[in-house]
């Protein structure tokens, strides 16, 4: 494999990562929150609906979710997406969500 094989996939994961982004500020601005005003609580309601419907919109990792929402480590983001997923308001809230966005 030549050096270009490094720069394709660095481009597909900078491209990757733009996506997610895009995806970030969609669902975040469709649920009213405000990404600079997110809560320092690292499992709070508002904050954890967005790693969970990024988690059912695409193939976010956690170690971007962590970092960008400010979670803590990876499986922190994961786990409290999973937690989130598993309630009954979180399931409301998460469809809610869901069907406000266009595929």
């Amino acid at each position: 494999m030549g050096p270009e094989t490094g720069l394709e996939k660095s481009t597909i994961q900078a491209e990757r990562e733009r996506v997610w982004e895009d995806r970030l500020q969609v669902l975040a601005g469709l649920a009213g929150i405000d990404l600079n005003r997110l809560s320092e609580n690292k499992s709070d309601a508002s904050k954890v609906l967005l790693p969970a419907a990024m988690k059912q919109a695409s193939s976010v990792s956690n170690a971007w979710l962590a970092e960008h929402l400010g979670m803590g480590k990876p499986a922190s983001a994961s786990q409290f997406a999973r937690r989130f997923l598993l309630s009954r308001n979180g399931q409301t809230r998460l469809g809610k969500l869901l069907s406000r966005v266009k595929a």
